[in-house]
């Protein structure tokens, strides 16, 4: 029996959500709400039989037993409460709150409603990013010392912080190969807010580099882990279906591993669906989503200081 699911939220990426949840086989979308009509218009187009109205609350009409979130982050916190007071089990696009307080909130509620709760940090299921997560955990980059990221882009929407947009799947990357706590932020704002540097030291001594742009002329993500062996480099424009090998140890031939490529997004809903059905925690889990919004803030506090400094001193 599918599970009914209300997809409160359709804009920009509201609608690949749709897309997915239509597709997927375990998901029955019984109702979208938004307070745009013309959104409305078009989800008509792709879920016929859903129910189509202006919030959450008009949405319990269609008796739905999950929720999809994909709203502005400063409504997160709040229709994540309303649906958990609803009895539902929520999916809520990262980060999964605006503070760290709302943040808690959440985790508390859910596990007291006995729901499951997960947030969409997409990157935990991109097969690359996981087969490079796996890799590390089994020590075959040597082991972990350093890893990098780099989102640029050129997008040119500035409605909410670069950090909290683009940072989310960093920082949950990163505490997936070492969960142990930061120990030390540099960050560095830059071109009026729309570039950030990010430095950290994790307690196990493990050090990490997040580069994050929306004023990029290019668009580039790249991962990679440093081990004291190998490094290991995921690109996801230019190859998004294998991770190569760098270093003494990757030996001609053997310089780059395939893996078998599926769309994340249809894999993270999957992933909610099936969370749902057995009433396990997902991967990435309310929980988990409380400390990516921990981190962003020190981050942001950090950046902030820096600026303070910069200006004191000019």
């Amino acid at each position: 029996m599918s599970v009914r699911v209300a997809l409160v939220g359709c804009g920009v990426w509201g609608k690949n959500l749709l897309r997915a949840l239509v597709e997927s086989p375990g998901a029955k979308v019984v109702a979208v709400a938004d307070l745009n009509p013309a959104k409305l218009a078009r989800a008509r187009l792709v879920a016929p039989d859903a129910a189509l109205v202006p919030s959450l609350e008009e949405a319990l009409a269609a008796r739905p037993s999950a929720v999809v979130i994909a709203t502005p982050t400063n409504s997160h916190g709040p229709l994540v409460l309303e649906a958990l007071d609803a009895g539902l089990d929520v999916f809520v696009e990262k980060p999964l709150a605006q503070s760290q307080s709302d943040a808690e909130l959440c985790v508390a509620r859910a596990a007291s409603k006995g729901r499951v709760g997960m947030v969409g940090h997409l990157l935990r299921y991109h097969p690359s990013v996981e087969r490079l997560i796996e890799l590390t955990r089994e020590r075959r980059f040597g082991i972990l010392r350093h890893f990098t990221s780099e989102r640029l882009s050129s997008a040119s929407d500035r409605a909410s912080s670069i950090l909290w947009s683009f940072g989310p799947h960093d920082l949950s990357v990163l505490r997936a190969l070492d969960p142990s706590p930061i120990a030390d932020i540099e960050a560095e704002w830059r071109d009026d807010g729309d570039r950030i540097t990010v430095d950290l030291g994790l307690e196990s001594g493990v050090t990490a580099r997040i580069e994050l742009a929306r004023t990029n002329p290019t668009k580039e993500r790249r991962l990679a882990v440093f081990g004291s062996a190998l490094k290991g480099r995921f690109d996801d424009v230019r190859a998004p279906d294998r991770i190569a090998l760098e270093g003494a140890g990757a030996a001609s031939g053997a310089g780059e591993i395939l893996v078998d490529w599926r769309e994340p997004l249809a894999l993270e809903i999957a992933h909610f669906i099936e969370c749902v059905e057995r009433r396990t925690a997902p991967r990435t889990s309310f929980e988990e989503g409380a400390s990516v919004v921990r981190a962003l803030a020190r981050i942001e506090a950090a950046a902030q200081r820096a600026s303070d400094r910069r200006r004191a001193i000019a």
